[in-house]
């Protein structure tokens, strides 16, 4: 993937329960097209198979505007009640983004406000 957008870098920040709701919308996905984004995100979970993680906290994930794009795309072809909240706080992380605001705390809902 070419362009200024496909090499931009998004972070948002995904606990554990989102993170494996984002790779199963992805493996439904063809593999050619998603198996690169998933081995970046399976990679950057590990975070939180730590000793000293805390598996139910935000943890910060790195990926392309491309990438970023795909995984949207993915989450929308899973049931709306599943993902609804997931979208919803991955769209305010962006909007924070370009705001210029790069931390979890600027979001105006917590990841454990949309876990429950």
């Amino acid at each position: 993937m070419t362009g200024s957008s496909a090499q931009r870098e998004l972070h948002f920040y995904l606990t554990l329960q989102q993170s494996s709701l984002l790779l199963e919308a992805l493996v439904e996905q063809p593999f050619k097209m998603v198996f690169e984004i998933i081995g970046q995100l399976n990679h950057q979970a590990q975070q939180f198979y730590q000793a000293e993680a805390e598996r139910t906290a935000p943890a910060l994930f790195v990926i392309s505007a491309a990438d970023f794009s795909i995984c949207i795309k993915a989450l929308g072809e899973l049931p709306y009640n599943r993902v609804c909240e997931l979208v919803n706080y991955l769209h305010q992380q962006l909007q924070t983004q370009q705001a210029g605001v790069v931390h979890p705390g600027a979001t105006s809902k917590t990841a454990r406000e949309f876990e429950q």
